[in-house]
């Protein structure tokens, strides 16, 4: 749902703007529908399982935590990843993956 404020900013743009407007809005859409190339994320980490729905990919990861200890690497703990804003962004996603209840990160 479009918030009631937006929608009066956009009813007050001229065609000129509302194009420009249109083309961002669709540059997003088509950036975010796609998932994020593999040397777009992380190579540090050894990846058990990789998962892709739509637009984001769901990695099995051991990871190291940083402080030298003798347990790392840790895990493994799956990672959500997707496009946005023209970046790689994740999400932790924890020690279980359920593909029904993980619909957006």
């Amino acid at each position: 749902m479009i918030p009631q404020s937006v929608r009066r900013a956009l009813e007050r743009k001229n065609l000129s703007e509302l194009q420009e407007i249109k083309d961002l809005v669709e540059r997003l859409i088509s950036e975010r529908q796609i998932p994020p190339e593999e040397e777009d994320l992380p190579s540090d980490r050894e990846v058990l399982k990789t998962h892709t729905f739509g637009s984001i990919t769901y990695r099995l990861e051991k990871v190291s935590c940083g402080k030298n200890c003798k347990g790392c690497p840790h895990g493994p703990y799956w990672y959500g990843y997707w496009r946005e804003g023209g970046k790689t962004r994740s999400k932790y996603i924890g020690k279980n993956f359920d593909a029904q209840k993980v619909k957006r990160v």
